[in-house]
C-alpha cells in the first residue's frame, strides 16, 4: 500500500495544533514504508545537522522540523497499518 490520505481524514476530523502538517503529509502520504523509511534518515540527519550547528535556537526554527514530523508520524502510522 502506498496511499493513506491522512491528510484528507484528518482535516476532516481532527483539529491539529499545527495545521502546516496537513500540506507535508500531503507531499510524504503517497510513498510507499520504504521510501518513507529513506526519506526520514534523510530528513533527520539534515535536522540533526542543523541543531548541532544552532544549539541556541529552539529546534522549532529548523527548516526541516515540520517535515520530520510528518515523515516519523506516516512511518508509524504505516508501520503499524501495513
Amino acid at each position: 500500500m502506498t496511499y493513506d490520505p491522512l491528510s484528507d481524514k484528518l482535516r476532516q476530523t481532527t483539529q491539529v495544533a499545527m495545521p502546516e502538517l496537513f500540506e507535508r503529509w500531503k507531499v510524504y502520504e503517497g510513498l510507499t514504508i520504504t521510501e518513507l523509511n529513506t526519506a526520514f534518515e534523510a530528513c533527520e540527519e539534515r535536522f540533526r545537522t542543523w541543531v548541532r550547528a544552532n544549539p541556541e535556537r529552539p529546534i522549532s526554527e529548523a527548516p526541516d522540523y515540520i517535515d520530520r514530523i510528518a515523515l516519523d508520524s506516516l512511518r508509524e502510522r504505516r508501520t503499524w497499518w501495513e
